[in-house]
């Protein structure tokens, strides 16, 4: 029952009116409007049954003057209908002249009263936007909610013994009409929200059950909930088509991403699914919300989010798409926020791909740096004898390279990351080159500059146990000529040739340098070369060749003078 159609309205009556008033004031009415609708006005006020739907459907409580004050709003004055009945300002005063709302000497109104005349107004509201229809529809269900059966009922009965009616005994007729207000609004709000384009109607719908549940974190008032109910059966075909229109999409993108198209073909495609999803749930968005705050799931966000998430794992997983899949992931972020499952399940996904993002982000910085290592260590495999030029090419560079690194704040694990990467090359060029031409003093020089670079404590370690090493040859193997083989140690008959003498001892690996003679008779008659060498019990370890003293240089002039002057003689 609209406000302005109820029976106290159509007569003109008071609540508090006795019957005979009732019947003559039928009576004056009839002369001015429709006599039946008079009459029937009248005969539903003083029957007891029906006068209570036109009691919960009135103003219960407020004085005839000041309800006509109220009435009188619900066309000429909506703005101040709306602030007088809205949940802030419970109490109202009305001056004669202006009809204005005054902050003193005011009353409360009731629930029941602030649903009627809201209710009465939103049917009448023309030419408002979305926010405007979903301020009036939160303001209607919050009054509703507040309605309580037992108050109510103790206003009416107040009335009526005024009015001299029978007092209402029967609460279940009181909560029986109350429901019977709830579908009369519900239809209004209907109304209402017909009144707007599909666009606004959305907007309107999704503003009031978010305003109303705090964005799905509490459980909104029962009108709401019968608004969604509503909404989400009127959108279902909708969202249905566009379900599928969703799944399409994916399974060409799918196969598209497995055919190996290029990005550039992807990304309208991309695109388009992202757009129809948000289109999707630009509709989905109220239900999905008062889903949230009734504790329950929507089984429908739950797929398309599933069937959008399984397109930007495949993307990523088989095919590396990292950015199409950040882009699809972000998406779903944001369009499912309120779908507890699947915002959950994104945000790990989103976390997730961004830790992937930023290491690539920094795997780029080291590019330079990488190239460079990875060039130096492929040629030292390839020409050993040639990775000092390779480390020499590192050290030159390693040092704008890192200034440069240094320079885009990477971050302290990145710039170590890159220091040991150097470190790490270097140290192989110093070994390979060592091992290779026996050199050590140029891998002395590669090793301490690697050190320089080095900075987690595992490298540091491997360096100095390299360089330890290296120390070692160059102290024992310096001046030392490689060789390939040991030389022979052979005499027949006292003659041949034998390991004479030791000197420059090393009490570490216990060699020693002797000099290697051609002896007759056991008798060294002159020195052919020394080598440092290792005592093995019945034998030595040759470790390298070492250049002849001064005296040796004299032995051998001597011995070839000897030598000279016997072959002489004798002729």
């Amino acid at each position: 029952m609209d406000l302005l159609l109820n029976p106290f309205y159509i007569l003109s009556a008071s609540p508090r009116d006795n019957k005979r008033r009732i019947m003559e004031l039928a009576d004056e009415r009839s002369l001015l409007f429709d006599s039946s609708a008079c009459m029937e006005a009248r005969s539903n006020l003083t029957n007891p049954r029906k006068r209570l739907s036109a009691e919960v459907a009135w103003l219960p409580g407020i004085g005839p003057k000041r309800a006509n004050e109220l009435v009188s709003l619900i066309e000429s004055s909506p703005v101040a209908l709306l602030q007088v009945c809205s949940t802030e300002n419970f109490s109202f005063r009305f001056s004669a002249e202006t009809t204005a709302v005054h902050p003193s000497n005011s009353i409360k109104l009731s629930p029941i009263v602030r649903a009627n005349l809201l209710a009465a107004g939103l049917l009448r509201l023309t030419g408002q936007n979305a926010d405007d229809v979903a301020e009036w529809i939160l303001e209607l269900s919050l009054a509703f909610e507040d309605v309580e059966p037992n108050e109510l009922s103790v206003v009416i009965n107040e009335e009526r013994i005024v009015s001299g009616f029978q007092e209402v005994s029967d609460l279940s007729a009181v909560e029986s009409e109350i429901q019977e207000r709830r579908r009369h609004f519900r239809q209004v709000i209907k109304s209402a929200l017909d009144n707007l384009s599909p666009k606004e109607l959305v907007k309107a719908v999704t503003v009031a059950v978010e305003s109303a549940t705090d964005n799905g974190e509490e459980h909104g008032p029962i009108l709401i909930d019968d608004l969604i109910d509503s909404y989400e059966v009127e959108a279902q075909g909708f969202l249905d088509k566009e379900e599928g229109n969703i799944k399409a999409l994916v399974e060409k993108l799918r196969a598209a991403v497995d055919a190996e198209w290029s990005d550039s073909s992807l990304a309208p495609m991309v695109n388009q699914l992202i757009q129809v999803v948000k289109n999707w749930d630009t509709v989905a968005q109220p239900i999905q919300v008062s889903t949230k705050s009734r504790g329950l799931d929507h089984d429908a966000s739950h797929r398309v989010a599933g069937l959008v998430r399984g397109l930007a794992i495949h993307m990523f997983n088989e095919h590396g798409k990292l950015d199409f899949s950040q882009q699809l992931t972000n998406m779903l972020q944001e369009v499912f926020a309120e779908v507890g499952g699947v915002a959950e399940r994104t945000a790990e996904d989103a976390d997730a791909l961004g830790e992937i993002a930023e290491r690539r982000k920094l795997s780029r910085l080291l590019d330079p740096i990488s190239d460079l290592c990875k060039a130096a260590l492929e040629n030292s495999e390839k020409q050993p004898t040639s990775a000092d030029r390779e480390a020499q090419k590192v050290m030159n560079t390693a040092p704008q390279l890192i200034a440069n690194l240094s320079a885009s704040k990477p971050g302290a694990e990145i710039l170590k990351q890159g220091k040991d990467e150097i470190a790490l090359t270097l140290m192989h060029c110093a070994v390979v080159y060592g091992n290779k031409t026996q050199k050590w003093k140029p891998c002395i020089v590669f090793l301490e500059e690697a050190f320089k670079y080095a900075s987690s404590q595992e490298v540091k370690s491997r360096i100095q146990k390299n360089l330890n090493t290296v120390r070692d040859n160059e102290r024992l193997y310096g001046d030392l000529t490689p060789i390939s083989s040991a030389p022979s140690l052979h005499t027949i008959n006292g003659i041949g040739t034998t390991m004479y003498g030791s000197t420059d001892h090393d009490s570490e690996s216990g060699s020693y340098l002797s000099t290697y003679y051609f002896v007759i008779l056991a008798i060294p008659i002159f020195p052919i070369s020394r080598y440092r060498i290792i005592p093995t019990g019945n034998g030595y370890r040759f470790l390298g060749k070492a250049p002849l003293r001064t005296f040796d240089k004299w032995h051998i002039a001597i011995s070839l003078g000897l030598i000279a002057w016997m072959i002489i003689s004798m002729k």
